[in-house]
């Protein structure tokens, strides 16, 4: 991987044949059911990490919802889906990372907010007070599948027919190669025939280095800009 197109803020792309924006803030939007997409947030992984005596910055649940809350006013968005991991550990939801989260859902009162439950999900007990419909499983809708574990089958064989589907789960990231020996790596989206992995929205979290076949399209997320791969 050595070259990127020209800057573009957003990536506007066709997903099974409908519209949708790829977002420099990890998300995706899709217009046609006003519904913005974002995969692990990870809402007090920082808290869970102090709790365990490591070090982690403050301040990161509040800068994550605080970018939410500007996509979904940028974009009128009216439902929020979450693809799993919006929460990382039961000791890291402290009373001030759960007031947080009361507050976001208080000034969206009225959006639906949907969560596809994730492993570390079922492993928290998330408050009633934050109204999220929780899907087990992966929510059918239209031509898209939300989900939050990817195929993981080189031949895609354990992909459903019934959809496209939309995941999650391993932060998928590139590694860009420059001039004298630089290296970079960088969070991306990642488009297959049949499914698509969405980067990890949250900002304390890591990523994986994928191996994309050349089918594949690869949008690369830097300095506030969704960039398509040219491979």
């Amino acid at each position: 991987m050595k070259n990127v197109s020209h800057y573009e803020e957003s990536a506007r792309i066709k997903v099974a044949g409908e519209d949708a924006l790829l977002l420099p803030q990890k998300a995706m939007f899709l217009p046609a059911c006003k519904t913005l997409v974002v995969a692990d947030v990870h809402i007090g992984k920082g808290a869970s990490f102090r709790s365990r005596t490591f070090f982690a910055p403050d301040g990161m649940t509040s800068r994550d919802l605080n970018c939410l809350s500007k996509l979904i006013q940028k974009f009128k968005a009216e439902r929020l889906i979450v693809l799993g991991d919006l929460v990382h550990a039961q000791d890291g939801l402290t009373k001030d990372e759960t007031t947080l989260f009361d507050e976001f859902r208080q000034s969206h009162a009225d959006m639906s907010m949907v969560l596809i439950m994730g492993n570390h999900d079922r492993r928290s007990r998330l408050p009633r007070s934050w109204h999220m419909e929780r899907v087990t499983g992966d929510l059918h809708e239209g031509p898209f599948i939300f989900s939050h574990e990817y195929a993981q089958d080189s031949d895609e064989k354990s992909v459903s027919s019934k959809g496209y589907v939309l995941s999650e789960h391993i932060h998928p990231s590139v590694v860009l190669y420059g001039q004298g020996k630089q290296r970079e790596r960088l969070p991306c989206f990642w488009l297959r025939r049949k499914y698509a992995v969405l980067p990890s929205f949250g900002v304390f979290t890591g990523s994986f280095t994928i191996r994309p076949s050349q089918l594949d399209k690869i949008f690369v997320v830097a300095h506030d800009a969704v960039i398509p791969m040219i491979r």
